[in-house]
């Protein structure tokens, strides 16, 4: 893989310092193979079809605490079909090009500067145009819920609120969600001469999804529920229900047949449910939100150590519970412990 720097356009709505993130990349690559292997590990699972254009994919990447800032680039035109985010809401923005974007039903066309948010709960088909470069971040759905909570025990928003599949930002809205990202960015330089202060960490984390819930689309105040049919509402609340499920049986031994029994279907409707949802299988799905719960504590909870959270969640081989936190995460549980 060959080295090398990108600079983004920066235009006049995207006028942001990106040189601090851009400085490094992650990875360089002319191989389609390689740049589908390594994207994979690094944002989502996915399927990569390439169309015309010469591969040359660029990706570089930050964090500041939970939040995880990108640049991506492939060169050539691609389609990329993407697992549903089940642990993030992603939200991209082109610097070069554009970019069309399908989501649960949703279309949207992205031109340079906009700003689009996406939080699939089936499916998604993004094409990225050739030439195309994007600023991506990812906000955490567990930092999501837990400004959400507080927003509905403080009566600023309502309990059955839900952001829509796929939406763009109007251009007051890019304008606020810019300030956010800039300031976000500006501890990129801040954070390598001094360790962030921990309450204003916690600030620049909840900011995000603080602005995703106040500054939803005009069209997002109904409930999604209201539009669906009654079918699909069945279906819903059954994932409600062995979501809930899940969440309270996160430190217990739980089979499938068990959490069938439990959630009052079948084992193979279970199934069913669980890949058309979140493209998993029930135990993968259980898996995931154990691992989540165990990164969240690991970084709120610096003075337990990793054996004793993966204990408590269940995970009692510390081997196969080290992978399956790397191939989650891509770093292993004692790096976010001492991060």
């Amino acid at each position: 893989m060959m080295a090398t720097s990108m600079e983004p356009a920066l235009n006049g709505s995207a006028a942001l310092d990106l040189s601090r993130l851009c400085q490094t990349p992650v990875f360089t690559s002319h191989s389609r193979q390689e740049s589908h292997r390594l994207l994979a590990r690094e944002l989502v699972e996915h399927d990569l079809s390439w169309r015309s254009g010469r591969v040359d994919t660029a990706f570089f990447r930050a964090e500041v605490g939970r939040c995880q800032l990108f640049v991506l680039r492939y060169g050539a035109e691609v389609e990329v079909r993407p697992r549903p985010f089940t642990d993030f809401v992603l939200m991209q923005m082109p610097l070069r090009g554009r970019a069309s974007i399908e989501c649960d039903g949703l279309a949207l066309e992205l031109e340079e500067g906009q700003v689009a948010v996406l939080s699939p709960s089936r499916q998604a088909r993004l094409v990225w145009h050739s030439g195309c470069e994007q600023l991506l971040l990812k906000v955490p759905r567990s930092l999501l819920r837990l400004t959400q909570q507080r927003l509905v025990d403080e009566g600023g928003l309502a309990a059955d609120f839900n952001l829509p599949a796929a939406y763009c930002l109007d251009n007051t809205q890019v304008r606020g969600w810019l300030r956010r990202v800039d300031e976000l960015l500006a501890q990129l330089d801040d954070s390598a001469s001094q360790p962030l202060h921990g309450h204003w960490l916690r600030h620049l984390e909840e900011s995000l999804p603080l602005f995703l819930l106040t500054h939803p689309p005009h069209d997002a105040q109904t409930p999604l529920s209201v539009l669906e049919s009654p079918a699909r509402r069945q279906a819903l609340r059954q994932l409600q229900r062995i979501e809930g499920l899940m969440r309270s049986r996160l430190g217990d031994a739980l089979s499938l047949g068990e959490l069938a029994t439990q959630a009052g279907i079948s084992m193979r409707s279970l199934n069913t449910l669980c890949q058309r949802a979140y493209a998993q299988t029930p135990m993968e799905r259980w898996r995931n939100l154990r691992l989540e719960a165990v990164r969240d504590c690991l970084l709120e909870r610096r003075e337990l150590s990793v054996t004793e959270v993966a204990m408590a969640h269940g995970f009692t081989h510390g081997g196969r519970f080290a992978r399956y936190y790397k191939e989650r995460f891509g770093e292993l549980p004692h790096q976010t412990a001492a991060g």
